[in-house]
């Protein structure tokens, strides 16, 4: 089934395995959208459900969680990356749990990743992938935190997490002209981001880069403003919000895998009890009786 909405999802590295949940759940029921939008952790995630592998974000994730070389303090100190991006996307993404291009590439859906630009401070979004390395390069660099792993070179441009840009990514969804979406968030009903307390980190650490000190420093702001558009949105029932109900137990670099099983659990939960007012929301408006006799009429 596949109706004419957008799905947008939010970020938040380890906290995606409530995505996954909700994605699978969508997978089980053969609910497709024409587009499909995200930035950061997010990218990974939404890529194998483009493809329809049902399995393969469990089986990262997990992989990711239990092993010591895909996160480690141990190297943020030592070498300024705390998550290896080379294990997780030469080995683990591309070796050990690969994604069926040819399905993605062959897929309805067109997926849309958010990247940020270093030098500009602009986000970059991508559309069109023209194989499996490019694909995963564009991935990697949405996925690369700054600070915490280095940027990308992609194209003349280094570019970093594009949830620093455009955490919440539901822009590219309207400029398409949909009327209707769907946003899957990790972060709880009613959070709020706060400012960061990195500033004078970030001023010494990014200082040749001006723009991005900016950014960084007024994330929080952009986060809130486009929460609040996107209650108004839902407001006129123009989105529709898949969010966990309580605070997550789970952080960003959650390794424990009990906590990550049950926010999968929660995530497929929360998607199947939302399920009949979700294809209520995203069934096209029936047309008054007035309005189809006045034009069979004429």
């Amino acid at each position: 089934m596949e109706y004419e909405a957008g799905l947008m999802l939010e970020g938040g590295g380890m906290r995606c395995a409530f995505t996954v949940g909700v994605l699978d759940y969508f997978l089980d029921q053969q609910l497709e959208f024409p587009y499909v939008a995200t930035a950061s952790a997010g990218a990974l995630i939404g890529s194998s459900y483009i493809a329809k592998q049902r399995d393969r974000n469990t089986k990262l994730l997990g992989a990711i969680g239990k092993n010591q070389e895909a996160i480690s303090i141990k190297r943020l100190l030592r070498e300024k990356e705390l998550f290896s991006m080379d294990f997780i996307f030469e080995k683990l993404a591309t070796h050990l749990y690969p994604l069926e291009f040819p399905s993605f590439s062959q897929a309805r859906s067109r997926f849309i990743i958010g990247t940020t630009d270093i030098n500009t401070g602009s986000p970059v979004f991508y559309d069109t992938f023209h194989d499996e390395k490019d694909l995963s390069a564009i991935i990697r660099a949405s996925c690369s935190l700054p600070v915490l792993a280095p940027s990308v070179d992609y194209n003349g441009k280094q570019l970093i997490d594009g949830g620093v840009s455009d955490p919440i990514p539901i822009s590219p969804l309207i400029e398409k002209g949909l009327k209707k979406h769907v946003v899957v968030l990790t972060r709880n009903k009613g959070y709020r981001k706060k400012p960061t307390k990195l500033n004078w980190f970030f001023k010494r650490f990014f200082k040749d880069k001006p723009e991005l000190i900016k950014l960084l420093r007024d994330r929080h702001l952009r986060y809130n403003e486009t929460m609040d558009k996107i209650s108004e949105m839902e407001g006129r029932d123009d989105v529709f919000i898949i969010q966990p109900e309580e605070p997550l137990e789970a952080s960003r670099i959650e390794k424990s895998s009990r906590k990550l099983e049950a926010l999968y659990h929660q995530g497929y939960q929360e998607a199947e009890n939302q399920y009949q007012a979700l294809l209520n929301f995203l069934q096209p408006a029936e047309k008054p009786a007035s309005y189809i006799e006045e034009n069979v009429s004429s």
